[in-house]
C-alpha cells in the first residue's frame, strides 16, 4: 500500500511539473512604427524569472536611413497572466534628416536622439507568439510627433 501511495505521489508531481510552463525571458519581434520609427527588428530580455522589468535594443529603418532604438519596459500582468499592460521609455538614435531638421548643426555626431515613452497592451500565447500595440509619442529636439503608435509581432525564446 505504501509503495502504491509513493508511486501515485511521484507520478502526480511529475505530471504537474511537466504541465507548468516556465516564463521565457528572451523575445525577438518586428515592429511597425513604435520606437523604431518606421520598421524595426528588436531583441528584448526580461531581467527576472517572471514578467516585469525588461530591456530592449533593435535596428530599424526610417527614410532609408538606419535607426537604433533601445530602452526599458515594465510588464504589469493582468488576470489571465498572458496579457499585460506595458509601460516603458526609450531612445531612438537616428540621423538628423529623419527628424527633418532645417537647422545647421555644429555637432560632429550624425546621430541625434529622440525620447520615446510608451504605454500599451501586450499578449503572449501559450505557443510562444507575442503581439502588442503601443502608443509611442516621439519627442526630439528637432521634431515632436505626439500621435504615434506601434504594432509588434514576435516570438518568445
Amino acid at each position: 500500500m505504501r509503495t502504491l501511495f509513493l508511486f501515485a505521489f511521484i507520478a502526480f508531481f511529475t505530471f504537474c511539473g511537466k504541465t507548468q510552463k516556465s516564463f521565457k525571458k528572451n523575445m525577438l519581434y518586428s515592429e511597425i512604427g513604435g520606437s523604431g520609427i518606421v520598421l524595426s527588428a528588436n531583441y528584448e530580455r526580461q531581467t527576472g524569472n517572471k514578467p516585469g522589468l525588461g530591456l530592449h535594443i533593435g535596428a530599424g529603418l526610417g527614410n532609408h536611413k538606419p535607426i537604433i532604438p533601445f530602452g526599458v519596459n515594465y510588464l504589469f500582468a493582468l488576470k489571465n497572466k498572458k496579457s499585460f499592460i506595458e509601460g516603458g521609455a526609450g531612445i531612438a538614435l537616428a540621423e538628423e534628416d529623419i527628424w527633418e531638421t532645417k537647422s545647421i548643426s555644429y555637432d560632429d555626431t550624425p546621430y541625434k536622439p529622440a525620447f520615446i515613452p510608451s504605454i500599451g497592451y501586450r499578449h503572449h500565447t501559450e505557443y510562444g507568439l507575442m503581439w502588442r500595440i503601443n502608443y509611442t509619442p516621439v519627442f526630439s529636439r528637432y521634431r515632436n510627433i505626439p500621435l504615434y503608435a506601434g504594432i509588434s509581432v514576435g516570438w518568445q525564446l
